[in-house]
């Protein structure tokens, strides 16, 4: 997987499928989350804490340009 394709990830994930009723997504956003604490790469890990502090703690939105090199 590459930059792009996790960055893509990041958007399209469910973040708040936690507090969800329905098991159906539930399931589906539990195994988008694994999916994407299986990268440990420093590069993702500081993509998946900054998009996940721009969902929690409303900081800027993370553009994908900002990870690019």
């Amino acid at each position: 997987m590459d930059t792009v394709e996790f960055f893509k990830l990041l958007t399209d994930h469910d973040w708040t499928y936690n507090y969800s009723d329905d098991h159906r997504a539930w399931t589906k956003g539990s195994k988008e989350s694994q999916l994407l604490h299986q990268h440990k790469s420093p590069l993702y890990t500081k993509m998946y804490k900054d998009y996940a502090d721009y969902i929690f703690s409303s900081t800027e939105k993370p553009k994908l340009e900002d990870y690019l090199s």
